[in-house]
């Protein structure tokens, strides 16, 4: 394998780890969703050991520890309750930039 090879690989799991971080960061429930999916597949019975290592390392935490502290995964006990209220709002001020020139 050349340096070109070698460099365009690097560039590419670089970008691909920048990716699902920023998916992780802009769309956390969504990002949730998707790695429960993955997770469940490969957590299943007709994979060998290690896939269903992989799978099980992949849940994400509230579906490993639950959210009501129960330790036995999310909705285990049917009981999870709506997110938190946000806090008071601060509005959005957009000001124009001042012109360098007079037109």
């Amino acid at each position: 394998m050349n340096a070109a090879a070698m460099q365009n690989i690097l560039v590419a799991m670089i970008v691909a780890v920048s990716a699902v971080m920023a998916l992780q960061r802009i769309l956390p429930s969504h990002f949730r969703r998707m790695q429960s999916g993955i997770a469940r597949r490969l957590g299943g019975e007709r994979h060998s050991r290690w896939v269903r290592c992989v799978g099980r390392w992949m849940e994400p935490r509230e579906a490993r520890e639950g959210s009501c502290g129960s330790g036995q995964g999310c909705a285990s006990c049917g009981g999870c309750g709506a997110a938190p209220a946000a806090g008071d709002a601060i509005p959005l001020v957009v000001r124009p930039r001042p012109s360098a020139s007079p037109r």
